[in-house]
């Protein structure tokens, strides 16, 4: 039998339990250990007979190990992850994953690319009780009501301040500890009584309290699920908590007294007790003799074994969606979450995507001395300078060169955030910089210039690469807009002209006085385009590209940024957005307004059935339509996450035949 060679990160209490276990794992065998504590990991070594190490890439680089069992502090899980990563080690890390959704993103992208299998540690998730909950939640998912699952994990902690519950630096406070265990149980329950591997919270409300230290000592969380499901979760470290689990409808229910431990604590033996509306129980016993450990272990080694990079049992997808959902329980109690900070983040230090291997294709811009992105990267959807830093290092290190930005974007932190990036990265000559200002109400030439310094400070370079009026006003003749904009070009503030959101008849006379006058004309339009065409426009003033349109930008060399190149989700599998793997960007109503036709749910269609073909998403199938349509459409996207920047680089990847592009676009 093929055995996975194991070494710990961080020889405490819990790698202990892990060391014990492991000899009971026919798969798996443990041969080394890491700690920076020299006598602490030599005595660990000792009792399991192994090597042990305290110069890390001693450890992490010895080709006799396959992968690592990381036990350290929460705050240190993206460090060694990351370190194992590198060193294409496989790794099963204990909860939670990271200090925050950031980091796990980073972690489980680099993973996939370089091929190695990399899991959180959920114990209970690999324990046939918890096979047994979801096997046996049709008991009361047959009601057609409202359906209640509560959930709780709480325990008496007396441990100084300094202890790591206790500090933030080091991820301390119970939701981290063990609220993580109530949520990703109620999240599991609740994707399965609607078909899913697990389901997003449509909402998520939560009341805690805090001690000195800043910590969250105990906390209590109401979910509300798609599917008339909801969920009461709770965890504490200064106090004892029922840590049971009951799902219950129409007055029948499903209790598990031990869901966290599956009985380990009584020699194995645990149960589901089922209720019924008369009072009638039945109860289903689980015995288990090999532990939980021993089954987490043995799962993961199976999984190396059979070169899968996730567990079937813990997804990235469903980790991705753990960090992101412990980040809004804890940001609702307002907790100060240090590993949120940009300058305190691992991230920022790692540079984890700048080295990797670009994908994407970078082609000469006719206009401009830099090579450019087949995509560019719009800069309105970043919440935070982390966020921020996270998303650009990963497009720029897949090849990206494109960055979108506007005056108005993120009330001005767009540009901000942007800035930031390009000059603590050192890349002002690689990156090509689109601006854009002028937007209504401000639609007026005498708002432009002004408005480009105050972008170009918050931006700190000297000069945007293009630039773009964006919005139209037709109240101002062409030859106002013109003019203005021939000034600030010929002060070298701004690059290669054109407009956003402007009618063919406004951009065509604007170009016509250009070359009548001897100015530069518009080069640049950043208009609509997608393979769904808006019907009506999202927001009042803008415009989209039509068949005419089209031609015309073709015939003269206009290149177009279109916006919401993807129709605002609307080539999404709406099951898709429940994996915290996208974002819809419309309402049901938006996208009952501006898609929602005949033609457009006939493309949507004709996706759909291309995308089974090849294997990939109907939403890249779209994409690829609108990058084959001409070389001149460079499509800006906006990602929230870096499993959407992936679907989008991958779309550059997808090739239409003539045939396919012509039935996806016939009307």
């Amino acid at each position: 039998m093929q055995q996975i060679k194991w070494g710990i990160i961080g020889p405490g209490s819990i790698a202990t339990a892990f060391a014990h276990s492991i000899k009971n794992v026919a798969n798996s065998k443990l041969i080394s250990v890491f700690g920076r504590n020299i006598e602490k990991a030599k005595n660990f070594a000792n009792e399991f007979q192994i090597s042990s190490h305290n110069n890390l890439e001693d450890f992490i680089s010895s080709p006799d190990l396959d992968a690592v069992y990381i036990a350290t502090p929460h705050s240190e899980h993206f460090v060694f992850t990351l370190e194992a990563i590198k060193h294409a080690k496989h790794v099963l890390c204990e909860k939670p994953f990271t200090m925050n959704a950031y980091e796990s993103m980073v972690l489980i992208d680099l993973a996939q690319t370089s091929k190695v299998f990399l899991m959180e540690a959920f114990m209970y998730r690999t324990h046939p009780q918890t096979a047994n909950i979801l096997n046996n939640l049709n008991f009361i998912s047959d009601c057609n009501k409202k359906i209640l699952i509560e959930a709780s994990f709480g325990f008496q902690a007396e441990v100084p301040d300094d202890h790591r519950l206790r500090n933030p630096n080091l991820g301390g406070g119970a939701i981290l500890d063990v609220g993580c265990y109530p949520l990703t149980m109620c999240k599991l329950i609740a994707g399965h009584l609607q078909g899913l591997p697990f389901a997003d919270p449509l909402n998520l409300k939560a009341e805690g309290m805090l001690d000195e230290t800043g910590v969250d000592l105990k906390s209590n969380a109401h979910l509300i699920f798609a599917g008339n499901i909801e969920a009461k979760i709770s965890c504490a470290i200064n106090e004892e908590l029922s840590n049971n689990l009951v799902i219950s409808s129409n007055s029948k229910s499903i209790t598990i007294s031990e869901p966290w431990h599956c009985g380990q604590f009584q020699d194995g033996q645990s149960s589901i007790v089922l209720a019924d509306s008369n009072g009638a129980h039945r109860e289903i016993k689980v015995s288990d003799g090999v532990g939980l450990f021993a089954r987490e272990i043995e799962h993961a080694a199976d999984s190396i074994i059979n070169k899968d990079l996730e567990s079937h049992l813990i997804s990235h997808a469903d980790t991705q969606s753990n960090m992101f959902w412990l980040d809004q329980w804890r940001e609702e109690i307002k907790i100060d979450c240090p590993k949120r900070s940009l300058h305190h983040s691992p991230i920022l230090k790692s540079k984890a995507f700048l080295n990797q291997s670009a994908c994407l294709e970078n082609i000469e811009i006719p206009g401009l001395s830099k090579l450019g992105s087949r995509l560019a990267l719009g800069c309105d959807n970043q919440i935070s300078d982390l966020h921020a830093f996270t998303m650009f290092d990963h497009f720029y290190g897949s090849g990206g060169r494109i960055f979108d930005t506007a005056y108005i974007y993120n009330n001005g932190m767009g540009d901000k955030y942007l800035g930031d990036w390009i000059n603590s990265r050192s890349v002002i000559d690689d990156v090509i910089v689109l601006g854009k200002a002028a937007h209504t109400p401000h639609c007026e030439p005498e708002y432009i210039k002004p408005q480009i310094i105050e972008s170009l400070e918050k931006l700190n370079i000297p000069k945007l690469d293009i630039f773009c009026l964006h919005r139209d006003n037709p109240d101002v003749p062409v030859s106002e807009f013109i003019d203005a904009l021939t000034e600030i070009k010929q002060e070298g503030l701004i690059g290669l002209i054109g407009a956003s959101n402007w009618e063919l008849s406004r951009f065509r006379e604007a170009r016509n006085y250009a070359l009548d006058s001897g100015k530069e004309p518009f080069a640049v339009l950043s208009n609509n385009f997608s393979l769904a065409e808006m019907v009506e426009p999202v927001w009042p003033g803008c415009v989209g590209v039509n068949n005419s349109y089209m031609d015309y930008l073709i015939e003269n060399n206009i290149l177009l940024f279109p916006w919401s190149s993807q129709a605002r989700g609307f080539f999404i599998k709406k099951k898709e957005i429940m994996s915290s793997e996208h974002f819809a960007n419309p309402t049901m109503d938006e996208e009952m307004r501006v898609w929602h036709y005949e033609k457009n749910l006939e493309r949507r269609k004709k996706c759909f059935e291309f995308a089974a073909q090849k294997n990939v998403q109907p939403i890249q199938i779209a994409l690829a339509y609108v990058l084959q349509k001409s070389d001149l459409i460079f499509p800006l996207v906006g990602p929230r996450t870096i499993f959407e920047t992936n679907s989008s680089i991958q779309a550059a990847q997808i090739k239409l035949t003539a045939d396919e592009l012509q039935e996806l676009a016939q009307d």
